[in-house]
């Protein structure tokens, strides 16, 4: 059984200590493409950069306040096994 590797990134506010989960990296970008241009960059500039190519590869860590403002779903949360 092969396993996969996921690469992390994280919003700004996780060095600040919030309490956040894990996003897969798909979901992240959807949610940000329902968002207006000028509001997907904002949003977009508070989590570390990554190809959105390489989104299938890429978990990404939101506060709660950020998962919530990007109406992120309780279920597409959590870290891959």
């Amino acid at each position: 059984m092969t396993e996969q590797t996921f690469r992390e990134r994280e919003c700004v506010h996780r060095a600040r200590g919030a309490v956040g989960e894990f996003l897969r990296g798909p979901v992240y970008v959807q949610l940000l493409q329902r968002l207006k241009p000028a509001a997907a960059a904002e949003f977009a500039a508070r989590v570390t950069s990554f190809f959105w190519a390489d989104a299938g590869q890429i978990i990404v860590w939101l506060c709660h306040d950020c998962a919530s403002e990007l109406h992120a779903p309780t279920q597409q949360r959590g870290r891959p096994g």
